[in-house]
């Protein structure tokens, strides 16, 4: 199956058994970077051309990209094409649901992101500041490890370094 009929079965019934093969297509696809940094890229006030530019370059290795789809709403909404900005903003809340529903966020269950940056999408849309990460790794593949300004720990599950099969 390609993406788009991967991407159209999960935006019709976004359940588990829909989430796994676009997730698959996502880590498999040649543009995919979990280390991104689109704001580094971007740099400082881009154009929303450059910005529709960047990450459809990019596409669709950042679909399901909380900031990505943000940026994506504004570009969209500075140019004036509402319902282009109405899906991005929807696409953004759905990829923060996702990593919320995909976890409790402990050593038991951790939250799954596609990317680094998702981990701090997830941090700042629950109003949470990170003061320390650590990478951990267990038999399941790696997890990132943020304590919170109250102490408490938030582990992420980094989808693209889990074992085959995992």
């Amino acid at each position: 199956m390609e993406f788009p009929d991967i991407m159209e079965a999960f935006l019709l019934d976004p359940t588990p058994e829909t989430r796994r093969p676009l997730r698959a297509a996502i880590l498999g696809d040649r543009t995919f970077d979990p280390r991104i940094a689109l704001r580094e890229q971007l740099g400082e006030a881009p154009s929303p051309q450059a910005v529709l530019g960047t990450i459809g370059a990019r596409m669709p290795g950042l679909f399901l990209s909380p900031q990505a789809h943000g940026l994506l709403a504004r570009a969209h909404q500075a140019l004036g094409q509402e319902s282009d900005a109405e899906r991005e903003r929807k696409l953004s809340l759905l990829a923060l649901h996702e990593i919320e529903d995909s976890g409790t966020g402990t050593v038991d269950s951790p939250l799954e992101v596609l990317r680094v940056q998702d981990e701090y999408d997830h941090l700042q849309a629950t109003r949470r500041r990170s003061t320390a990460q650590r990478l951990h790794r267990t038999d399941q593949g790696e997890v990132d490890v943020h304590t919170l300004e109250d102490g408490t720990e938030l582990w992420f599950r980094l989808l693209w370094r889990v074992p085959a099969g995992g």
